[in-house]
């Protein structure tokens, strides 16, 4: 298990510096093997809960642990590592910086030591921030910035937050495990700051209103490619965080069984997912349109987090739902998305524009794309039969025992999210063509591999149960200090 941890690091590094040493020719096709390593490893280890550490050095702990939660998002990490280089012909350094991204991702999903986890979640802001400034649009260097900022600020929160707790419990090392098994034992006050702290860093990279305005910016002024990847795969960092590490902190707290922060968390995911939609529904910019969805998905994990939180095990069955629902969502988000802005780029490639009142009719022009942009809204929707509504119906399920008629307030937010996707829906593809795009066509290429994140959301939407078969019990107990 150590050899095989160990052969998965240094492949990843010495990939990239390979990539690097070869100027970047390599680095498409080395990303491909780098994502084949990722997921070859996944499934080596039988995708089941494992520990594996490597003793310690001075304070620092080299532990991991491959859990049902990190190894669905190595999937994820893996799909996306895949579906970029076969959907894109980006420049050689874009390649060379996802490397560095994936690589740091893989970190930040496996360790089980505070500090490497910082300092793999800093990492991230590298090739993120320089995808963005090199490669972005025309206010591409004030997006760059403000992604910089708000995501830096809420890491220095929950910096402070480690070292809090590591300070006050006297601890030797920094492992997860140790610092939150013993969370009980410090001042009250000193664990509202550290709650506060991890909880601030996750909603912001998840992220959820009103921490979210970071967002449309840069998944707008990014290139396609890293609109792909930041809307894939960085909100899932603060997703992970609330499920594994804060979680974990807030039940070991003297905090557990008060129902004021997470009934807190649930109103602020329910808050989320309502205007998310309502103002996505006044954009006229289908890429930033679609950037709003994004937050409305993820608040679905901040209801179920906040739900599992106040069942505090008193409902096994609503407390599997939310949690396990929440996992699903996770892969299911990332897929959905992907697909999403990888089609608007082809729709904007072939009409020359993403102004949804400039469109119209593009189904009479483009039927294959229209159908897989069809396909993808209905998914995002969560229609029965895609692989979003699994995981949203899962959390509608659960959070019934936490919100019982309040619940109409979440339905509200998914039928006003279901609007703008059918206005959307009806100002591009549907409807009279409008003459002045002239005659358009799209990328051959571009269409075909769009068939896989869509076979992948067909597949998981009608056989949800591949990946069910890792949601053990073990979970629940796993979220009591990942021991």
């Amino acid at each position: 298990m150590i050899f095989q941890f160990s052969y998965l690091l240094l492949s990843l590094a010495l990939l990239m510096v390979v990539s690097i040493a070869l100027r970047g020719r390599a680095a498409r096709y080395l990303t491909f093997l780098f994502s084949i390593l990722v997921f070859t490893f996944v499934v080596s280890n039988n995708m089941t809960m494992t520990n594996f550490s490597y003793g310690s050095l001075s304070i620092l702990t080299l532990s991991f642990q491959l859990n049902f939660v990190s190894s669905v998002l190595l999937i994820l990490i893996s799909f996306v590592g895949i579906y970029i280089p076969l959907r894109f012909k980006s420049p050689p350094g874009f390649y060379i910086l996802l490397q560095f991204l994936l690589f740091s991702l893989t970190g930040i999903f496996t360790t089980r030591d505070f500090i490497l986890f910082y300092i793999f979640w800093e990492m991230v802001l590298i090739p993120s921030f320089f995808v963005i400034g090199i490669w972005g649009g025309g206010n591409k260097n004030y997006a760059a910035m403000k992604f910089f900022i708000y995501t830096h600020v809420g890491s220095v929160f929950m910096l402070l937050g480690i070292f809090t707790m590591y300070f006050s419990e006297g601890a030797v090392n920094f492992s997860m495990a140790t610092l939150i098994s013993g969370m009980s034992s410090i001042p009250v006050a000193y664990q509202s700051f550290i709650i506060f702290g991890f909880l601030f860093a996750f909603l912001i990279k998840l992220p959820s209103i009103p921490l979210h305005s970071w967002l449309p910016d840069a998944y707008v002024e990014a290139p396609y490619e890293g609109t792909v990847f930041i809307s894939s795969l960085l909100s899932k960092m603060g997703a992970f965080g609330l499920l594994v590490i804060f979680s974990p902190i807030f039940m070991a707290s003297s905090f557990s069984g008060n129902p004021s922060v997470p009934i807190a968390i649930v109103a602020l995911g329910v808050f989320s997912l309502i205007y998310s939609a309502l103002v996505a529904l006044y954009q006229k910019d289908i890429k930033r349109m679609m950037s709003y969805t994004s937050i409305g998905h993820m608040s679905f994990i901040t209801i179920a987090v906040g739900g599992f939180l106040y069942l505090n095990g008193s409902d096994q069955l609503a407390s599997q739902l939310l949690y396990y629902g929440a996992v699903f969502q996770l892969i299911s988000h990332g897929i959905i998305i992907a697909l999403i802005f990888s089609l608007i780029g082809t729709l904007e490639g072939a009409a020359g524009t993403r102004d949804v009142m400039s469109l119209g009719g593009l189904g009479r022009k483009l039927p294959f794309l229209s159908f897989l942009i069809l396909a993808a809204f209905l998914a995002s929707v969560a229609i029965p039969g895609f692989s979003g509504f699994v995981g949203e119906i899962s959390i509608l399920l659960g959070s019934y025992a936490v919100l019982k008629y309040y619940l109409i307030f979440v339905l509200a937010g998914v039928v006003l999210t279901a609007s703008y996707h059918v206005f959307a829906l009806q100002r591009t593809i549907f409807g009279p063509y409008n003459e002045f795009l002239g005659n358009i066509t799209a990328r051959k290429g571009e269409l075909i591999a769009a068939v896989l994140p869509l076979a992948i959301i067909f597949f998981l939407g009608i056989y949800p149960g591949v990946l069910f078969h890792l949601f053990n019990i073990h979970a629940i107990q796993y979220l009591g200090g990942g021991k």
